[in-house]
Formats: structure tokens, sequence, C-alpha cells
């Protein structure tokens, strides 16, 4: 047993028992220290991207003695990607599914005031203060940096990247924690962007189209999956409303390169002593033509018989406001025409920087454009009372005041990327593997973490279609939504999903940007699992640290890190006997109670 094993029982051990401190994540500051000089940066773990994935890799690599330094993804100013970007209303079915630092991380978050409905909800601005003292306590560096340029490997090795800035980052161990994968796709790491094809392990998977096109929800399709409202300006066959595309020329079930729509989970309040009111100028660019879809929706609400304030509201029907704190709101998609950038994010994976600012400011431009319209615009079709309910609204005052220097101070600062590249690896880690739990044995040994949500994907296109009668209409196209992890709802996720093929890098690890289908991505993809992905990431690079040799990290000993995430009260098992016979008792004894 070489130091770094050995040091993954011992410090790993005590780690989640100092929480009881302030509810704080316990920190062990490394014996090493990174090095930072003005044009290079070096550590034994490199750690790229500060999302929440991220932070809790390098923080565990620390606690088990290597040096560890985190490298901003290709835009971010501050720690805690969506969780500090305003993505606070947490993900999850079984909060018992998730333990050491990623368990510690969302309770610390949600003492401070959590809400009744969900009490892993919090205030965002949380987020960033407590990921610099987990740092700080750490000894883990954090260098924002303009996106990685290039990188160099050594014998299937990374030995250095390349920022655009030309500073030189060098480690023994990397880490790519970004929602982009921008490292693992410059090293060279085969990946996939879009939906695979659909089989019988994901049989949600591909194109979907109208007849597939519904929300899914416990495999049950809605009526209304596509909406009767013309897609066209005038008559058939016309041109197409703004933000409608024609479907495309593709059977039911082909692959293709769409990924979920994006957009920007937006803290909001209605409070006036809270509120930094939305501008009442038109955002820059603002042609009230482009939201016609908007405004035909809301007249079919009308002639529907559906009346504004009485059958529906803004804050309830055309966004998913839940309150995190209290007077204070994670803002969400809902809806037809709601928040989600339908459609814009399908380049967005795979382009140059310069390319992806565009697409970032194009989704804000249409977010702002969209409230802008409803809260000032002059088409008759808006309810009056609608105009004075979104003016109520505003971003909460003093939130991110340091923007990026394309940024205004108070919008979020992270673009929600639902969906980017995903690790081809030949595991292709399916919907089938996240639901075959309830006493099945998972197909690949060595789980390091649980998932547990549904299968979620938002929309991928919004495209014109004929309904069976031949009448034309609008289906927000790729929406899942389908309960997973069996009867407990856990899934279990194997180290295999976050390593490339050894004969293309032997010492990167992918925490985000898994191993998995398009389907099956759409549970991983929450930041609790990406969190305990995470964990179980700094703890390998750590453990695959020799004194003299680096091991590769597919031959870091799978027995040794289950035993460092156990001990740190990390869950790699489904609900056990003894776990389901209590779960079923307290169940019967709410039922006698009334409960």
């Amino acid at each position: 047993m070489d130091r770094r094993t050995f040091l993954a029982g011992g410090l790993a051990g005590t780690a989640l028992a100092a929480c009881q401190r302030d509810n704080e994540p316990r920190i062990v500051q490394s014996s090493r220290r990174p090095m930072v000089g003005r044009r290079t940066l070096r550590a034994d773990v490199v750690v790229y991207g500060a999302t929440p994935a991220g932070i809790v890799a390098a923080v565990s690599a620390a606690q088990m003695g290597a040096s560890a330094i985190i490298v901003g993804g290709w835009r971010e100013r501050q720690p805690g990607g969506m969780l500090s970007g305003g993505l606070s209303w947490t993900d999850y079915r079984d909060i018992d599914a998730f333990g050491g630092l990623a368990r510690a991380v969302i309770e610390r978050l949600a003492a401070a005031g959590g809400m009744p409905r969900n009490r892993y909800a919090f205030d965002p601005a949380l987020a960033v203060p407590l990921f610099e003292r987990m740092t700080t306590s750490a000894g883990v560096p954090m260098v924002w940096s303009d996106g990685v340029e290039d990188v160099k490997l050594v014998d299937r090795r990374i030995s250095e990247f390349f920022l655009q800035s030309g500073r030189i980052v060098r480690g023994r161990m990397f880490i790519d924690a970004s929602y982009e994968g921008d490292l693992m796709a410059r090293a060279g790491v085969a990946f996939k962007v879009g939906r695979e094809a659909a089989d019988a392990a994901n049989p949600l998977n591909g194109y979907r189209g109208a007849k597939n096109g519904h929300l899914v929800r416990g495999g049950r399709p809605d009526e209304d999956s596509i909406a009767p409202i013309s897609p066209f300006w005038n008559g058939e066959g016309g041109a197409l409303l703004p933000h409608v595309a024609a479907a495309p020329d593709l059977p039911l079930g082909a692959a293709d390169k769409a990924v979920q729509a994006y957009c920007f989970r937006l803290t909001m309040t209605n409070r006036p002593d809270l509120r930094q009111d939305l501008p009442a100028r038109a955002p820059d660019g603002y042609d009230e033509s482009r939201y016609e879809l908007l405004f035909r929706d809301l007249d079919a609400r009308r002639r529907k018989g559906r009346i504004y304030g009485r059958d529906w509201t803004f804050a309830r029907d055309l966004v998913k406001a839940d309150e995190v704190a209290p007077g204070i709101y994670d803002v969400n998609n809902r809806a037809l025409m709601s928040i989600d950038a339908v459609g814009l994010s399908h380049d967005y994976p795979q382009a140059d920087y310069a390319t992806r600012e565009k697409i970032w400011k194009a989704h804000e431009a249409y977010l702002r454009g969209w409230f802008h319209a409803m809260a000032y615009g002059r088409d008759p079709r808006i309810p009056p009372g609608l105009q004075r309910e979104v003016r109520e609204w505003g971003l909460v005052r003093g939130r991110h005041i340091h923007p990026h220097p394309n940024d205004l101070p108070g919008w979020s600062p992270q673009l929600y990327v639902r969906e980017a590249r995903r690790l081809d690896n030949g595991l292709n880690w399916s919907g089938r593997d996240l639901s075959d739990v309830d006493g099945a044995e998972p197909r690949r040994k060595g789980i390091v973490a649980m998932g547990s949500y549904w299968q979620d994907s938002h929309s991928t296109r919004r495209i014109a279609v004929q309904d069976g009668a031949g009448r034309w209409g609008i289906c927000n196209e790729g929406s899942i939504m389908l309960r997973t992890g069996g009867k407990y709802e856990r899934s279990p996720l194997p180290m295999d999903l976050m390593l490339p093929h050894r004969d293309q890098c032997t010492n990167l690890i992918v925490p985000f940007c898994v191993a998995a289908t398009h389907q099956a991505f759409a549970t991983i993809r929450m930041e609790l699992t990406s969190m305990a992905l995470g964990e179980a990431a700094g703890r390998a690079a750590a453990m695959a640290l020799g004194e003299d040799n680096v091991r590769d990290v597919q031959d870091v000993p799978i027995p040794g890190l289950q035993a460092a995430l156990v001990a740190n009260k990390g869950v790699i098992h489904g609900v056990s006997a003894f776990e389901d016979y209590r779960r079923r008792l307290k169940f019967r004894l709410n039922r006698m109670l009334g409960g």
C-alpha cells in the first residue's frame, strides 16, 4: 500500500465529522504547495473548471496530501458554476443517495435558511464565499483563465497545457471538471456531441419528432404534445415564426447533433426592498416581432377561456419560480416559450471561444428581450395584469457585482450549459443502466457514486409539425422527464464513466462530461451527482501519485478508492435490506398516523 492509498482512509475518514463545526466541510490542508508564478502554474493535481465538481475534486485531492490547483474555465470569474450562478433549488429524489463532500456542501448552503418545501434550497449568494473558504482552507489556489489553447501529451500523458493568455499549466494528474470538456477535447480524447440513435437501452435517445415530442412522466405521454398554434406568419407553408424551425428530415429515433436547450437560472425577487429592476428601456437589438410566438401563446390562453390572474400567472405558469430564501427565487424554464432559448445551443459545445461568446450573448439577448416584451411590449395580446406582475419582478440587489468584462452587474455569470461534450470511451452508460438497479448487478463494477433524479432533458428544438388530421402546430421536441433508479431512485455510477481510453490518455479524469448516452446524461448532469463524482475523481487522482512514478489512472485500485469514499460518508450502493425494511416501516407508520 503506497502513501496516498494509506492516506485515503486516514484523512477521508475524518472529513465529514469536522463539518459539525459550523456545518463546514472538513478541509485537511495539503502538505505540498502548488506553484503559482507569473507565467507557469504547477501542482500535483490540476483541475480545469471551478464548477462544484471541480472544487470538490481539488479539495478532495488536497485532503489526501496532493498539491492541487484550480484553473477556471474559459469564462469563469467566480467559483461554483451553476450553484453560485443561480441554480439553488436542488434537484434530487433520494437525498440519502449523496454523502461525502457533496452532501456537506449542500447542507452547509441550506443551513443559512432553507425553505420548507425543499430543505436543500439555498440563497446562491452563499455559494461563492463557501467555496472560497473551502479552497483557501485546503491550500488550493484558484486562477482565472480565458480557456485552453493547446495541450502537450508525452506518451499518452498530459504534461502541460497552454491557456489563451500564454500561461503554462503543468501537473502530474489532470481533472477536466468544466461543463464543456475543453481540456479533454484539446488533449485528443474522444467525445460525442448530440443524441445517439434510440435503442433498447436508450429508447428516448435520438430525434423524437412530434409523436414522441410529448413530455414523458412515468412513461405516459401528455395529451397536449403539440401546441395548436400556427407556426407560420401568414397561411400555411409560408415563413416560419422566429424561434420555430422546420422539422428535420430524420426518422424517429435517428441520431443527431442536437443538445438540450440552455438558459440562465436567474435569481429574482418581487420584494421592492430587494429588487434591482430590469431596465424599462428596450435592450440593444430588441425586436418585438421575435416574440410573436409568445404573444400567440398568451392569446391562445385567452381564447380557451383561461383568465390571467384567475387561471394562470407569470410566476406560476410562464416560469418556474421556486423560493430558495425569504423573497428570493430560483427562476427556471416552464411553458411553450419560456426562458429556455430553444435551438440556440447546438453549435456551442465545439465552437471556438469567440463564437461561444456570441452564442452566450445571444442567449442573454433572447432572455432580456423576453422579459421586456411582457413587461413593456405594446402588443394588445399581452394582458395588462401580466405586464404589472412582470414589472414587479427583478434581479436581487447586490448580486454578481464583479462580472465578466462582457457582462453587466446583477446578471447571472453562468450560462446553464445543460449538456455539451460527453466522453466517448466505449462505455455508453445508458438509460437502462440507470434504471435496472433493484437487485440487479450493475453492468460495470467499481461504483463510486450514485445518481438520484429523473432522466430530465429539456427540449432540443422547437419545430413546426402536423397532427394526425393535418393541422399545423408547434412542438418543443426532445423533452424527457422519466423516473429512474428503481424503487428507491438510486442509480449506480462506475469509475469508468470518467476515464478516457488508456490508449488516448492515462492521467486525465472527467467528472462532468462523462461517458454516458444523451438519455443517461439527463440524470447524471445534476450538480449533487457531479460533486459526488468530483470527490471520486480527486481522491483517485491523489491515489495515482506515487512517490516517484505516477500510475495510470485506469490502474487506481478501486477497492481502496471505494474505502476512502465510504470513510468520508460517501454513498456507493443502493438501499440495503435493513434500510428497505426501515423505510417501509416508516411509510406504514405515517399512513397509520395520517401523515
